[in-house]
């Protein structure tokens, strides 16, 4: 990964940038993880992460499973912190189906970015997507691919933010 920070602005109140510099401490951790299970390859794997290794972020994960043909995004998993923060659980949903119009365009936005140039970002800013504008959080976007060429699956790690500007 390169030291080069990219930011881009999904909307006027959320951020994506590739520098890594994260806030939140299990986010630090959950790239460090990421990082070593990419073991030098491009991405690591979902199979390159054994459940002991996920423990620690167990309620604020979700997975996207990335669909190629025709592009979809779908909500495999989401943990109970983030299903609590956003008052709905959405696992196993398209999210096509979730959002609609800017709202769909805006939360897709980082990950096509890292489906094309396979790196993971931070994001920061709100949720209003979910219709919780008011609470900020802080996200790891991770690719995971089986076949290590593809990004197949987005790895996410949430962290409730209240003490900076933006937050995702």
């Amino acid at each position: 990964m390169s030291d080069n920070s990219s930011y881009f602005r999904i909307v006027a109140d959320r951020v994506v940038d590739t520098g890594l510099g994260f806030n939140d401490k299990s986010l630090r951790a959950a790239v460090t993880l990421w990082q070593e299970k990419a073991a030098g390859r491009a991405m690591p794997a979902r199979s390159d992460f054994s459940h002991e290794d996920l423990w620690p972020f167990m309620g604020n994960i979700a997975l996207i499973d990335v669909e190629p043909a025709p592009l979809r995004y779908r909500y495999r998993l989401i943990g109970t912190n983030i299903v609590s923060l956003v008052d709905r659980d959405m696992s196993g949903r398209y999210l096509d189906d979730v959002y609609a119009g800017e709202k769909y365009e805006n939360v897709v936005r980082s990950f096509d970015y890292i489906r094309t140039h396979k790196v993971p970002v931070r994001g920061t800013g709100n949720i209003s997507h979910a219709e919780k504008g008011h609470l900020r959080v802080e996200v790891l976007d991770a690719p995971l691919s089986s076949d290590g060429e593809t990004v197949d699956m987005i790895f996410k790690v949430v962290a409730r933010n209240e003490s900076s500007g933006l937050s995702l």
